[in-house]
């Protein structure tokens, strides 16, 4: 019988190839091509960890069940809990993004926010050519992966940097964008998209070292 691809082994096996068949990342900064193959060979051992003895053979199906588990198991096995919990809830698009973005770049965004003149609102979208940066297969999709990936806390928005004034041009310039905004506008009259940078958040420094992490604690087993 097949192994369901919502057992571990079956999850891990499943990120791991599409980690691993990806493209090659098409940015122009050297310095960011020599650090993928060492993020996505990370990623692979990582996923590769979380098979170790003594783990517990499937997800707790109640809140009693979970407390069980937090009362018996290990800390190795703890963090492997938050690996295979952090993996589970990202696609190897948004995997990709995160690599570009996890030697501390900042790529130009535009935030598109809900406010008129004098109150800034709601994010109603964001657009930026980190997706494109990164190699990811779904181009369109940035706007979405964005969305999960700011909900999630790993990425935060900081100011206009002078530096890039060109790739926000070629932003706005984008007809994907232009359609978008202008469909978006027959809700929102006063919609006027704001120069920002998207970066790591603390929480997500933070939550890219538990998945890159050697996994040597995982092994470890009284």
């Amino acid at each position: 019988m097949s192994e369901s691809t919502l057992s571990p082994a079956g999850l891990r096996n499943k990120l791991q190839q599409l980690l691993l068949q990806l493209p090659p990342v098409q940015r122009a900064d050297e310095r960011l091509h020599r650090v993928e193959h060492d993020v996505l060979q990370s990623l692979k051992d990582r996923l590769e960890a979380l098979d170790t003895p003594g783990e517990l053979a499937g997800p707790p199906e109640t809140l009693g069940q979970l407390l069980e588990v937090s009362m018996e198991q290990s800390q190795a096995q703890a963090q492997t809990m938050l690996v295979r919990q952090i993996l589970a809830g990202l696609s190897a698009d948004e995997a990709r993004i995160l690599a570009a973005l996890s030697d501390g770049s900042a790529f130009p965004m535009l935030t598109v926010y809900s406010g008129g003149r004098f109150s800034r609102g709601d994010v109603v979208c964001r657009h930026s050519n980190v997706g494109r940066a990164a190699g990811t297969q779904c181009t369109d999709m940035i706007g979405f992966y964005l969305h999960r990936l700011f909900e999630r806390g790993w990425l935060m928005a900081t100011g206009f940097e002078e530096s890039k004034r060109t790739d926000y041009e070629l932003l706005e310039g984008d007809s994907g964008f232009r359609k978008s905004l202008s469909r978006l506008q027959q809700h929102w009259p006063k919609l006027k998209p704001q120069r920002e940078s998207v970066r790591f958040s603390p929480l997500g420094h933070q939550l890219w070292e538990q998945l890159t992490a050697d996994g040597e604690s995982d092994r470890e087993e009284e």
